[in-house]
This record gives C-alpha cells, sequence and structure tokens, in this order.
C-alpha cells in the first residue's frame, strides 16, 4: 500500500471520532484474556467470543475479528481482539489495530501500539502520527486502568533487581507506545523521543529503550540526541541518573569522536550503582575509545562486585578496543585461569566460568597469554571427575588450543583437546581423521577454514564435512561458502541436503542461497540446458544430485510445516534460478506462514524475472496496480488449542549444574505454554543437550538433535505469541529462527536485554543458576508441578 501523510492533528482527531462511534464503556474488571489481573468469569457469549479470538489469531485470519469484537461491552474481548490483530499484523490487521488505538483501556492500547509498530512499514509517517497523538491524549485524560499501569511499572521499577517478577507481567501502554515511534523510525521519531527524555522518569526510561529501537534501524543517531541520553545518564543536582539511557549507545557500531570522552566518564560513574542497568554502561564502554580498556578491565576482573553477567560483557567490549583490549584480555585470561588442583576445578560449574571462556573467546592472539594459554590447553582433567566438569575442561582446553595452533590445524594440543571422548588407549591424534568429541572437533573446523583448503587439508575438511560430530558437519559444510578453491563441493552440499537433520540440511542450503556457483559441476562435465536465444556453450551447471535433493525436501512430508527449514530450500531455490522448482514454490505462495510467502514470491521473482508478491495466497506481480486487497490464507488451529493449560506450571530440570526450574504462565502465550508443558509430561527433554549458552546474555535448550534447529516430530511450527513485555534476568521465552518458526525450544535471559522485548514470546520466568550451564550439559529429566 503507498505511504500516506497524516498531520498529528488530523489523526488525533480520528482516533477521538472512532472512539465516540464504538460507544465503548468505561475500563471495568477484566476477563483472562492474557491480562495478569484477576478477573471474574466471562459470560457464554464472551467466552465463545474469546475462543473465537484465540483460533483468528493462530490461523492468522484477520477479517475473523470483526468491528463488533472491538465495540464489545466485554473489555477481555476487546483486549483479545488486539492481541490476535497485533500478532497477526499486516495489511488486514492495519485498521482494527487502528481503532484499538482509540480504546479507553490501557492494555488495548499496549496491543494496538505494539502491532502497530510491527505493521508500519511503508505508513510510517501515519503510524508514528497515530501513535504520538494516541500518546498525548493519554496524558491528557488519564484513564483509572492507566493509573493502575502505571503504579505497577512504577512499583516493578522499585524492586529489587535480580530477576523476573513471576506471573505474566503487566502490560504498559505507555511503553508500548514509545517502542513503536521507535521501531517505525519515521522522520518524527528521533524528535518526539528525544522530546520525551526530559518527562517523568519511567516516559523517560521508555523513550531511551525506542531511541535504542531506532538506533538499530538507523545505525545512528544526531550527536544531540547521544548529548541529551548522557545528560539524562548523567543525572543532575534535581534528577537521579538514569542508566537506561546508555542503551542506545550501546547498539550503535560508531559514535561521533566528539562524544567518546562524555560517554567514557559517564559510563565510568554509572559502574559504581548496582542495578540491571549498569550492563548498558559497561555495554557503552566499549564504544568510548581505546582509553576505556583499563575500566572494563576493572570490570572483568572484578568478582564479586560486578555480576558474571557484566564481567561477561566487559570482555566482548574489550574485544573492540584494538590492542589495549587484547592486552587487558591477556592478563584477565591469565588471571582467571582454575590451577591445576582437582578440588579447585569443581568450581568449574558456575556462572564465572562462562567470564573466562568469554575472555577466550574475545582474545584474537596469543600475545602475552601464550604461556597462560599453554597451561589451558594442558591442563589435566581430574581423576574420575563428573561428565560436567570434563566437558568445562575440555572447552578451556580446545579455547586456549584454537588460539595457540594458528593454522595448523595439526597441532597437537588441539588434536588431543577434548577430554570428553578420549582416544582409544595407544591411538594418537590423527589430523586426518575426525577427532573423538564434539569440542575438539567444532575447534578443529574453524582452525581448518584459517587457511586455504587444498591438499592435505582439503583431506581433512572432507572428513569432518561428510562424518562425525553434527555440529562440526555444520560448521565444514558453512566454510564452503567462504572458500571457493574447495573441491568437490556439490557433492558435500548433495550429501547434507540429503540427510535427515534439518540443521544440516539449512546450512547447506543457506551456502547455496549465498554463493550458488558452489553448487555446479566443473565446466564441461555436462552441458546447461540453454535457452533457445543462447549460443551452444559448455558452461558450469548445478549438480543433478542437488537438483534431486532440493525438490525431495520442497516434497518431503511435514517439512512445509517447518518455515526455517523450507525457508532455507526455497532461498536457495531462488538463488539457482531452478525451474523445475516453479510449480513447488507456487504451492508455497499459499501457505499460511507469512515467511514463507515471501520467500516463495521472491524466488519466483527470480525465475519469472520480475517481482512476485505472495501476500495475497497467490503469485502476482509485485505492486501491480489495481490488485485486489485479498487477506493472505489462514492455517490450522493448532492441536494444542483444544486442550489449553489454563494455569500455571512449574518444570523442574535436573541437569549438569544441579536442579533448575521455571514457571511458565499462559496468560500470554497459552498455546505455546501448552506445547512445552505437554512436551515436558512426555519425557521429550529428558536428555537433551543444552546446545546454545551465551554468557551474559542466553541459556538455550530444546533442539531435537542438539544443534539448535528443528522440532519434534509431527508437530508443526508455533505461531508467535510475542508481547509488549521486558526480557528480564530470568526471564522464560521461546527460541526463533524468524517468524512463526518456534516449536521446542526455550531460552533463559542471564541479564536485561531491551532489544528482545516483542521480538519473543515470553513465557514465564525462571529460577536458579541456569547461567551455570554449559553448551553441551545435559538435561537429564524434567517433572512437571501444576
Amino acid at each position: 500500500m503507498p505511504r500516506r501523510r497524516s498531520s498529528p492533528l488530523l489523526v488525533f482527531t480520528l482516533l477521538f471520532s472512532l472512539s465516540a462511534c464504538t460507544g465503548q464503556p468505561a475500563p471495568g474488571p477484566a476477563p483472562d484474556a492474557g491480562s495478569s489481573a484477576a478477573a471474574p468469569a466471562a459470560s457464554a457469549g464472551a467466552a465463545g467470543r474469546l475462543d473465537a479470538l484465540l483460533a483468528a489469531e493462530q490461523r492468522r485470519a484477520a477479517l475473523e475479528v470483526s468491528p463488533a469484537d472491538q465495540q464489545s461491552r466485554d473489555v477481555g474481548v476487546r483486549r483479545a481482539a488486539a492481541r490476535a490483530l497485533a500478532r497477526i499484523g499486516g495489511d488486514a490487521a492495519w485498521p482494527g489495530l487502528a481503532r484499538a488505538l482509540a480504546d479507553e483501556d490501557d492494555e488495548v492500547v499496549a496491543w494496538a501500539a505494539y502491532g502497530l509498530g510491527f505493521s508500519c512499514k511503508e505508513r510510517e509517517t501515519e503510524a508514528v502520527s497515530a501513535l504520538v497523538a494516541r500518546a498525548l491524549a493519554r496524558d491528557a485524560r488519564p484513564s483509572p486502568a492507566g493509573a493502575a499501569t502505571a503504579a505497577a511499572s512504577a512499583a516493578s521499577a522499585a524492586a529489587p533487581s535480580g530477576g523476573a517478577a513471576a506471573g505474566a507481567p503487566p502490560l504498559d501502554a505507555g511503553g508500548a507506545l514509545a517502542r513503536a515511534i521507535g521501531r517505525c523510525g519515521a522522520e518524527a521519531s528521533e524528535p518526539t523521543l528525544v522530546a520525551w527524555l526530559d518527562g517523568p522518569r519511567e516516559r523517560a526510561i521508555h523513550a531511551a529503550y525506542a531511541l535504542g529501537d531506532l538506533a538499530a534501524i538507523k545505525l545512528k543517531l544526531r550527536e544531540e540526541t547521544l548529548v541529551a541520553l548522557l545528560n539524562l545518564a548523567s543525572g543532575s543536582a534535581a534528577s537521579p541518573p538514569v542508566p537506561e539511557a546508555l542503551y542506545p549507545i550501546g547498539r550503535l557500531e560508531h559514535v561521533p569522536l566528539t562524544v567518546i570522552p562524555r560517554i567514557r566518564d559517564v559510563a565510568t560513574a554509572r559502574l559504581a550503582e548496582a542495578s540491571d542497568a549498569r550492563l548498558f554502561a559497561v555495554r557503552a564502554l566499549g564504544r568510548a575509545g581505546e582509553a576505556a580498556a583499563s575500566e572494563l578491565a576493572r570490570v572483568l576482573s572484578a568478582k564479586g562486585v560486578f555480576t558474571a553477567s557484566e564481567r561477561a560483557e566487559a570482555a566482548r567490549a574489550l574485544k573492540r578496543l584494538g590492542p589495549p583490549g587484547q592486552r587487558a584480555l591477556a592478563d584477565a585470561v591469565a588471571a582467571l585461569a582454575p590451577s591445576a588442583d582437582p578440588i579447585a576445578l569443581t568450581g568449574l560449574v558456575s556462572e564465572d566460568f562462562g567470564v573466562l571462556l568469554t575472555a577466550l573467546d574475545a582474545l584474537g592472539s596469543t600475545g602475552a597469554a601464550r604461556k597462560a594459554l599453554r597451561d589451558l590447553a594442558a591442563l589435566p582433567p581430574p581423576p574420575s571427575a563428573p561428565a560436567a566438569i570434563l566437558r568445562r575442561v575440555a572447552w578451556l582446553r580446545c579455547g586456549a588450543a584454537r588460539l595457540l595452533a594458528g593454522g595448523d590445524y595439526r597441532e597437537p594440543l588441539l588434536l588431543g583437546c577434548d577430554v570428553t571422548a578420549p582416544a582409544e588407549p595407544g591411538s594418537k591424534p590423527d589430523a586426518g581423521a575426525p577427532v573423538r568429541g564434539p569440542i575438539g572437533a567444532r575447534a578443529v573446523v574453524e582452525v581448518i577454514g584459517r587457511d586455504a583448503i587444498i591438499g592435505a587439508r582439503l583431506a581433512a575438511f572432507r572428513a569432518y564435512a561428510a562424518s562425525g560430530d553434527l555440529r562440526a558437519r555444520e560448521a565444514a559444510i558453512e566454510l564452503i561458502a567462504a572458500h571457493e578453491e574447495i573441491a568437490g563441493a556439490p557433492d558435500l552440499l548433495a550429501k547434507a541436503l540429503a540427510a535427515e537433520e534439518p540443521g544440516l540440511v539449512a546450512a547447506a542450503a543457506e551456502v547455496i542461497a549465498r554463493q550458488p556457483q558452489r553448487a555446479s559441476e566443473a565446466p564441461g562435465k555436462r552441458k546447461r540446458r540453454k535457452r533457445s536465444d543462447e549460443k551452444d556453450a559448455s558452461a558450469a551447471v548445478t549438480s543433478p544430485a542437488i537438483e534431486a535433493a532440493l525438490l525431495a525436501i520442497l516434497d518431503r512430508p511435514g517439512a512445509r510445516d517447518d518455515p526455517e527449514l523450507i525457508g532455507a530450500v526455497v532461498d536457495a531455490v531462488g538463488a539457482l534460478a531452478f525451474k523445475p522448482a516453479e510449480a513447488r514454490l507456487e504451492q508455497l505462495c499459499r501457505s499460511s506462514y507469512p515467511t514463507t510467502r515471501a520467500r516463495a514470491g521472491t524466488a519466483l521473482g527470480v525465475l519469472r524475472g520480475r517481482k512476485v508478491a505472495c501476500d495475497a495466497g497467490l503469485p502476482g506481480d509485485a505492486g501491480a496496480a489495481g490488485r485486489p486487497a485479498v487477506a493472505p490464507p489462514v492455517g490450522e488451529v493448532p492441536a494444542e488449542a483444544s486442550a489449553l493449560v489454563r494455569a500455571p506450571a512449574v518444570l523442574i530440570f535436573d541437569t549438569d549444574a544441579g536442579e533448575l526450574t521455571m514457571t511458565l504462565d499462559p496468560a500470554l502465550a497459552p498455546v505455546a505454554v501448552t506445547r512445552f508443558v505437554d512436551l515436558a509430561r512426555s519425557g521429550y527433554y529428558d536428555g537433551k543437550i543444552v546446545h546454545r549458552v551465551v554468557p551474559g546474555f542466553v541459556t538455550q535448550f530444546g533442539a531435537p538433535f542438539g544443534d539448535g534447529a528443528g522440532g519434534p516430530p509431527g508437530r508443526p511450527a508455533l505461531r508467535c505469541e510475542t508481547s509488549p513485555v521486558a526480557f528480564e534476568p530470568l526471564r522464560v521465552g521461546v527460541a526463533l529462527a524468524g517468524r512463526d518458526t518456534g516449536s521446542s525450544q526455550l531460552f533463559v535471559m542471564h541479564a536485561r536485554a531491551p532489544h528482545l522485548d516483542g521480538q519473543y514470546a515470553a513465557v514465564g520466568v525462571a529460577a536458579g543458576p541456569w547461567a551455570a550451564l554449559a553448551d553441551g550439559d545435559i538435561i537429564r529429566s524434567v517433572k512437571v508441578r501444576n
């Protein structure tokens, strides 16, 4: 739809006209429609509409949300309608979201603003005008519900830091309005948000987070904006500092030289005050020039003063600061390295292990750390040590050996670094065959990729790419895109495409999408099918095995219920301009998954030589004049919706790091929570690997093959049940690889991460040292307690 311009005054008038026309009642007690507040039972009619609206949300059927729902005297129905439209998004949801923005209930407004923030492409000016006007109206006429929300937000802000509150968090209309203004990125967004920095503290924090969203979109902020943020972060005699104002600075890759000294001064001052927002000061110091290295080194080394998350972030920030940062990291690795004492090594199962591992990863060269690295690479595993200790020793040994090896993939320290799966007695590490153990295999593959992959190096590479540890195979396949000298790449890619593991299939497809020539046989091997207007010539052609494998995946039962997998394959088909797949792409144009439709349209556009849109469920010329506005196709209601979990459930995990728990609350994500509780009860998570731990950020688990891809068979990907809530420490979310790709994977936050807010479904809150887990740890069992 073409971009329309609307003045704030016109939108303000339209909003209140809509409100008056709907005859909406004043807000009252709310039935359970996503709110965390207690509510009386809904009437039979309202209950039926709540079920219907949930079904519409899951089917992505915006037209099933009627104006009558949005005018209902039952505020729960209006909330459910706004939530459905916000999660559906797109052109079909836009009129309903605009109506919901005029509602007097704060939660309805929050959902409307959130939805508009993600549906404003090509309507940025119009959306921001409406959002600003609604914010002004809300200030001018605060409702009881708004006051209650503000009180709840103030109470949350005043609560001690260190974890997310239990239960479903309240929705904040003010925060949703500000974040939507930032995400839309209109011309008026930045000056509006800067003006809000001078308002009440709560609004200033919302504006700061929204400017962080804007910074990620625009990749820059005006110098006067940065000055205003620094003024807010430094505080004054009349108002205390607001450390959240440093968040947008940490979202920028480059800042003007003129503000770097001020960033350094303000961020350093904020290090003295413990809070969840202190992490933003650490991150900002990474943008404050080489002179900030000493302060970051202090943070990294000060165990007990700074949290493990802050220390890990300091290590990542030091990586940005050139030689001074590298010297500080070398000193830190030497100071943080554990002794070889078996008793001392039992302390590796802790959050501090992640700090050392992050410092190792941030170290770009051995330098002054060579002796410490050699000691780490030879760290002896304690006798009869449990698997969790051996795993952490292996991570340290392989991390150090990887640095010491440089480009020598035959380095003995590297080949023997993984003590989780030692070689057979009497045998020696063999550079020509995959080493035993997943940690060592991945380290060797990384080193192989540091030089031209030819000769003996090619033979070693092929061994890792063709067999052995799955994640090492995926890493090897990914190297094909960057190493055009690799001989026999089409055969390796075809074998990967034929695998049962979706992550390996996707890795090969992504290589082809980025570098389609890697799927081609050598010229002269066979002739390419030529068009009638071409001269007869011998040229490189796509491997027949790759062509057959791509078609087989497109026809594979259940593959179309995995948007992550099918999307990677469609991208590869498009990059190859593979004409025989055209009919299958047309079928994918009818998918109820919007990302699948979008990618199918792009691929069809390549095949047909013109822009193709699949947003209406049929391939058509993109932007064609007079094309009728047709709603996109809808999907099926998931099986979980017929037997929803109605109350919070506690999951108790027996893991390599001890007993951990999480409470999943269906208030905001009923279908997703039902899926996870069902999987836990069925034993799905028993024996699963914790496949991703980013110290100071997130712990993730639940992938069927332990590589971060796919979900359980027979379970279609979940529709996103995202919400405008904050991702705070210990918040639990649904892992995604794009919209509507969640299935069985969950993540647990280590620290505050505003850039995740609204992007992922928040499903609960965790308890215990989740940050003490390491990549490869095992979830032995999970019990469910209602």
